[in-house]
Parts: C-alpha cells; sequence; structure tokens
C-alpha cells in the first residue's frame, strides 16, 4: 500500500470500518484496500460494484468476489459459515448494515465478529449509516476510515467510540477520509487512486 501511516500489524485479525455518505468513494477505498492486499479473502460485493467493474484479486486461488444472489440474506449466510470453517481468510463486506442492524445481528455475523479472532477472521466493511450497525461490529474495529458524514445520529454514536475524532468528517472535501487507528494520530487523507 502506499500510505505509510496505513497500516497493518495483523491483517488476519484486525477489523476495518469504512464510513460514510454515499457517492463519496467508500466503494473506491474498499477495492483499493483490498488490491493492495496479498492476503486470503472472501468479499461480499452485496452493491455489485466490484462485479460491473470487473475488479480482479490479486491472488485468484485465494481471494474471491462473491455477489449475493436472492435472497439476499441467506446467501450472505451460507458465505458467514464457510468463512468461519476456512478460517485464516479476510471478509470484506459491502454495505453490512444490509445484513445487520443496530439491534439486530445473524448469530453467524455475530460469532465472526466477536470470536473470529481465534481463527484469525478479520471483518471489513463498508456503511452508509453507523448508527445503523451493530454495537459488536463496531466496537471490534482497529481501522476506521471516515468520509464525509454529518447526520447528528451518526456523529454522535461515532463520538461514542473515537471521541471528537469525528467532528471533522463533516467539512471534508468529497473522496477525501479520516484515517484513525485505535490508539493512534487521526490523519485526513486525499482521495485514494481510481480503482473501479
Amino acid at each position: 500500500m502506499s500510505y505509510p501511516d496505513i497500516y497493518f500489524e495483523n491483517p488476519l485479525k484486525e477489523c476495518v470500518m469504512i464510513a460514510g455518505m454515499r457517492q463519496e468513494g467508500k466503494s473506491n477505498l474498499f477495492a483499493y484496500l483490498l488490491a493492495h492486499n496479498p492476503n486470503p479473502y472472501v468479499a461480499i460485493d452485496t452493491m455489485g460494484v466490484l462485479t460491473k467493474a470487473k475488479f480482479q484479486p490479486l491472488e485468484s486461488d485465494t481471494q474471491q468476489i462473491l455477489y449475493p444472489t436472492a435472497p439476499w440474506l441467506d446467501s450472505f449466510l451460507v458465505a458467514c459459515k464457510e468463512v468461519w470453517n476456512r478460517g485464516n481468510v479476510i471478509f470484506a463486506i459491502e454495505e453490512i448494515g444490509q445484513y445487520c442492524t443496530k439491534h439486530s445481528i445473524p448469530v453467524e455475523l455475530r460469532k465472526l465478529i466477536n470470536l473470529g479472532g481465534n481463527r484469525n477472521i478479520a471483518l471489513w466493511f463498508t456503511t452508509r449509516r453507523i448508527a445503523e450497525v451493530h454495537n459488536d461490529v463496531v466496537a471490534n474495529c482497529i481501522h476506521h476510515f471516515i468520509f464525509r458524514t454529518y447526520l447528528p445520529t451518526d456523529v454522535d454514536y461515532y463520538r461514542g467510540y473515537i471521541g471528537n475524532v469525528i467532528d471533522m468528517a463533516k467539512d471534508l472535501p468529497r473522496f477525501h477520509f479520516i484515517y484513525y487507528r485505535i490508539g493512534s494520530t487521526p490523519k485526513i487523507f486525499k482521495p485514494v487512486e481510481k480503482v473501479i
């Protein structure tokens, strides 16, 4: 990865959140991180963005993109079980809010987020509305990539996790983002190169 300030000590144990309004660059950053990641992953392409852009994994033997079929939740839960059984993998989910809410989370996803570290399973995900993502998911994220967001519900919710760092988000230029690694100083980054 070309950003030395964005680093992973153990990519198969560290969870990643990419949050912000639509059309701000979340999917492109998601693809950028995947494109620069040599580790095994299973990516759920909820919106079909990677599929439509013909995104190609670096390692076709150990990295795969899944486009969920209807019903979405059923195919997602099958993927959760397969990721659990496989272990040693990053489970990347575009728009995780399609599969859990602030108040409910499927048992299969809860198991991955709360116990997956013991099986070297990391979760990377995007969301438009941080306040609508289950607490278990947010609380396990070490890496936070935050694009422009200003809805008070989201800002206040995120402030409870990372403090006043979130206040910078409402004034970000388009495609810029805050990168905050728990325990480090937050930094504002310019847009990453276009991948999709």
